[in-house]
């Protein structure tokens, strides 16, 4: 009995030596304790803080309040020091501070005892993007662009209207295809797999066909999508002293690269010239066809699907109005439009009644024609004719 109760006594002794190192022990678990979740709740308050700031665009203090408010342990003192910032890139940056007095403060050992306040800063920044993706069936555009003489004041315009509408589509969509065909008195290729002799120097290559020196309306339209080797193009290398076609822009193959084809529309001039819109409407044919996609060495999508579409722009008529007439006569709006399938939307800006009548007749109920007759207008139809459905997606990206 007497050696039990020596025993008790060396562990009541041993207990009463290790006390404080227990509770020190246990004062630094509460205290790592409360330190871990004020630093959690710090960075979530401030994550779904900034989310909301982002998502909202707008930097309400009361929102960000209540949110910080709402993770805010009881512990924690409720005076928050806070900043939001949000800038003109969608971007908004979130930074708050959770103060809170340690418990068990004496039982700490004393490199921690010395501050009677904690602190957990956090920051969160975020940004919100938005993402115009193309959620429809492949669809192939070819933009006939007038670039004769009278459209020196206004090109400049244009291009920017046509990158900007480019611009609004998803750069990494493959479903979305287009050609340039700028035309003026006629149209000009270079390094066209078709024609070997464009591989030296650029050349203007007509669409028509001829019988006994005039226009063969008849046979150019049944020639619209003959092959190269079936077709004679009376070819001439452009020249500034030759009214032929631009020394300087040329034919853009069908492609899915948005990229060049800004480039290539911001690089387009005039050369003086007059107005061939039929020129350009024929070849701007041949850089849709599968037959013609071919020539251009363009591998043509395969779907049931695919919708293509020709949007012919000039501000002018043309200086032989008697032949796109002829051409009609002859078929050539039916032949594009319901054999091969290619919807066709012309725009005419400030040009005459006259001329929108001819649009009309070529057009057809299953065509589209715009008149305008300002920028603003302009710029309307155009992003009206390369209409692609498309559904602008949102995301919030934390840490940007």
């Amino acid at each position: 009995m007497s050696f039990i109760q020596s025993q008790r006594g060396a562990i009541t002794l041993t207990f009463a030596f290790m006390l404080p190192a227990i509770v020190s022990l246990l004062a630094m678990t509460v205290f790592f304790s409360m330190y871990s979740q004020v630093v959690i709740r710090a960075g979530q308050a401030t994550d779904s803080a900034v989310l909301a700031c982002a998502y909202q665009q707008s930097n309400n203090t009361e929102v960000t309040e209540n949110i910080l408010e709402y993770y805010r342990p009881n512990f924690v003192l409720p005076v928050l020091n806070k900043s939001v910032s949000l800038n003109s890139k969608n971007g908004c940056q979130i930074k708050a501070q959770y103060r809170f007095k340690p418990a068990m403060l004496e039982s700490l050992p004393v490199d921690i005892k010395g501050s009677v306040e904690m602190k957990s800063n956090s920051l969160s920044r975020s940004k919100l993007i938005r993402n115009v993706n193309v959620i429809q069936d492949p669809v192939d555009f070819s933009l006939v662009l007038d670039i004769s003489g009278s459209m020196s004041r206004d090109l400049p315009e244009l291009k920017k209207i046509i990158t900007d509408v480019i611009n609004d589509i998803d750069p990494n969509s493959n479903q979305v295809r287009f050609s340039i065909v700028p035309f003026q008195t006629g149209v000009g290729v270079t390094g066209a797999p078709w024609l070997l002799s464009s591989e030296d120097s650029p050349k203007c290559v007509d669409s028509l066909v001829y019988t006994n020196g005039n226009l063969d309306a008849d046979k150019t339209v049944q020639s619209l999508n003959y092959p190269s080797k079936k077709l004679d193009f009376n070819e001439v290398t452009p020249d500034r002293f030759l009214d032929r076609c631009s020394e300087t822009s040329f034919i853009l193959p069908l492609t899915n690269d948005l990229d060049n084809v800004i480039r290539y529309v911001e690089l387009l001039e005039t050369t003086g010239g007059s107005t061939a819109s039929y020129q350009g409407f024929i070849w701007g044919v041949r850089t849709l066809t599968e037959e013609w996609q071919k020539e251009w060495n363009v591998t043509p999508v395969q779907s049931t699907s695919l919708t293509q579409r020709l949007i012919l722009f000039t501000d002018g008529s043309d200086s032989r109005q008697d032949y796109f007439n002829d051409l009609m006569r002859a078929g050539l709006c039916d032949e594009i439009q319901q054999n091969l399938n290619i919807e066709v939307s012309f725009i005419g800006f400030g040009v005459s009644a006259t001329r929108i009548k001819q649009f009309r007749q070529c057009a057809g109920s299953n065509g589209t024609v715009f008149d305008a007759n300002n920028t603003a207008e302009l710029a309307a139809y155009f992003k009206d004719a390369i209409r692609v459905n498309t559904e602008t997606k949102v995301r919030i990206v934390l840490g940007e």
